[in-house]
């Protein structure tokens, strides 16, 4: 559940923040109390004070739209799909499969690290499963440390 704050820090209401603070500027409203009320700091309140004096209430406007992505639409979905059929998958080899099927190199691995996301897999672990792992000896290593109370060689711990 989202509470005040989060509210009003969310991005898609930065122009209104903007005006907020302004308003409250020429109510006389303290600048401390308007920090505190708007979650921003003095040099906010005073950039914004002295835009809106200089260029009106239109300047107070995200003009800010984002950037055109690098890859299309076709394309990540045919990326998210050849992760949904892949166990795991390292960021190099994403990385790889990106630049060859592509010609994209992500400077950051920060789009790498979210395709992986969106494909159902992480970068910290990048399968869902061990494929190495044994059922019966994981079942057998719990009931060893159940009998000796989590010490290793039957030597207590401590």
């Amino acid at each position: 559940m989202k509470t005040l704050e989060d509210i009003i820090d969310a991005p898609e209401n930065l122009e209104v923040k903007r005006a907020l603070a302004v308003k409250m500027f020429f109510s006389d409203f303290k600048t401390d109390d308007i920090c505190n009320l708007l979650n921003v700091s003095d040099s906010f309140v005073s950039k914004w004070k002295i835009i809106y004096e200089n260029e009106g209430a239109k300047a107070l406007k995200v003009n800010y739209q984002g950037g055109t992505g690098f890859l299309t639409e076709k394309q990540r979905i045919q990326i998210l799909l050849h992760l949904e059929n892949k166990p795991h998958c390292s960021v190099e080899e994403l990385r790889n499969y990106i630049e060859d099927q592509f010609g994209i190199v992500y400077q950051s691995k920060q789009s790498y690290y979210d395709l992986l996301k969106a494909g159902g897999l992480s970068w910290h672990q990048t399968q869902a499963v061990n494929p190495q792992r044994d059922e019966q000896q994981v079942l057998q290593k719990r009931e060893a440390i159940k009998k000796t109370g989590g010490a290793q060689d039957g030597n207590p711990i401590g």
